[in-house]
């Protein structure tokens, strides 16, 4: 993989201070993703298999997110530990001031945990910004290193659905939470972006330079795999020889649940396929509420799914969906789009164009992208798919092949690598390497875009 050059540094080493191929002294990693993603374990999975110890915390008091395969499997290497966290307050994010007692004292029990580890590098991904404050600080009280996993915006986001409530609420909590933000990137030893234009955003804030890095998110490649679409799930849920769209994922407000409720109505009336919804959020209980005399042989509303079946729900669709509000676009990356791929079937994509899961279905050629404020425009994709089946089998497959050569977790993982132990010889070697690849083959190999 590495150049001559390369290789030949590694051997002038001393034997036994680096392993070729990992070029670290093995590190005691923390990995905090308060949500349980799949992705984020399947990163901490490939750390542990590297030789370095790794402990991967979540938050398991939150039920408004699907896990992934969050126990120790039989072939998970020895130096990992999973573990999910609770709090004894109740969590809730419709109520603002219990969300954020909540939110603090899932930071102070993470702390915890890092005081106890005692790492020499924390990773945090999606974390409510005052527990985020909590665990940098335990982070430079146990000498480690911080790297913020920047999955979100989370001052805008907040900003956005605080507006929902009140203006005024929005202005208040939105221009706390973005001095907090700011000051916590300033503040970290690194910064992850998933996408581009999150680091473009950041230089707005004033906030660049090397220690600012972009690595795209990804689905697990063995973990989600294209089924048959007359699988097990789909014939238990009487979808199997039913032309299917289906959304699968967190559903929340600023996912537009109403387009769902459109495309029901627009498939009821025309008898002419199915839409499964398979969710939780708020958005799912909206669509629950607002959908009760549309016929549920036609739209299906079922609760999030043992992970280990998240493959067959996926495999029964014929077309996947992705909403995103046109506001949310510029801090939110819907990742359940990349799962989508993953599967094999074609997609619709509302959300802006310049979203970044847009981009990626659009660069895959994996399926359709409309505006989430054009309606018609949303049900005329679906007649297309409807009437061209041949059209969902060829995005399905593009979709499946750019995963395949964009999800390696082998080449993510040296990526992570090099920010989490900067000043390693791999992470120069890999720096190396980089300057000679060209824009699109760092891309492919990241899953940056």
């Amino acid at each position: 993989m590495y150049s001559a050059v390369i290789k030949d540094k590694f051997n002038e080493l001393e034997a036994g201070l680096y392993r070729y191929g990992n070029g670290f002294l093995p590190m005691r990693i923390f990995v905090n993703e308060f949500c349980g993603h799949p992705f984020q374990l399947e990163l901490s999975r490939e750390l542990a298999r590297r030789g370095h110890q790794v402990k991967h915390v979540f938050f398991a008091d939150n039920h408004s997110t699907p896990k992934g395969q969050t126990q120790i499997r039989a072939n998970d290497p020895g130096g990992l530990e999973i573990e999910g966290l609770h709090i004894t307050r109740e969590f809730s994010k419709l109520s603002l001031l219990t969300r954020r007692q909540a939110d603090i004292e899932y930071g102070h029990v993470v702390a915890e945990r890092v005081a106890q580890f005692q790492p020499d590098v924390v990773i945090s991904a999606n974390m409510p910004l005052d527990a985020q404050a909590i665990l940098l600080s335990a982070t430079r009280q146990n000498q480690a290193r911080f790297v913020f996993w920047l999955q979100d915006v989370y001052s805008v986001a907040s900003r956005f659905v605080l507006n929902k409530r009140s203006r005024l609420l929005g202005w208040v909590g939105g221009t706390y939470f973005e001095r907090l933000e700011k000051k916590l990137l300033r503040e970290s030893d690194a910064i992850i972006c998933i996408a581009p234009s999150f680091a473009t955003f950041l230089e707005g804030w004033g906030i660049s330079g090397p220690n600012v890095h972009v690595i795209g998110n990804w689905a697990p490649l063995d973990e989600v795999q294209p089924r048959t679409k007359q699988n097990l799930w789909a014939v238990e849920h009487d979808v199997a020889d039913d032309f299917c769209f289906v959304y699968s994922g967190t559903l929340g407000m600023k996912h537009r649940p109403e387009l769902l409720l459109e495309l029901a109505r627009h498939l009821e009336a025309n008898k002419s396929g199915k839409l499964v919804v398979v969710a939780g959020g708020a958005g799912a209980d909206w669509l629950a509420a607002n959908s009760k005399d549309i016929d549920p042989a036609v739209l299906k509303l079922l609760p999030f799914q043992p992970y280990e079946r998240v493959a067959e729900v996926l495999g029964s669709a014929d077309v996947l969906i992705t909403l995103l509000d046109s506001e949310a676009g510029s801090f939110a990356v819907p990742s359940k789009t990349l799962s989508y791929l993953c599967a094999g079937r074609a997609l619709i994509v509302a959300a802006p164009a310049a979203n970044e899961a847009a981009r990626v279905v659009t660069r895959a050629k994996a399926g359709t992208v409309v505006s989430p404020d054009n309606h018609a425009g949303l049900l005329d994709a679906a007649d297309r798919y409807l009437k061209n089946k041949g059209l969902c089998v060829e995005s399905g497959r593009n979709g499946r092949a750019y995963a395949e050569r964009t999800f390696a977790i082998e080449a993510i993982t040296d990526s992570f690598l090099s920010v989490l132990a900067p000043d390693s010889v791999f992470a120069a070697s890999l720096d190396m390497e980089r300057e000679k690849a060209t824009v699109e083959e760092i891309a492919e190999t990241t899953g940056a875009l």
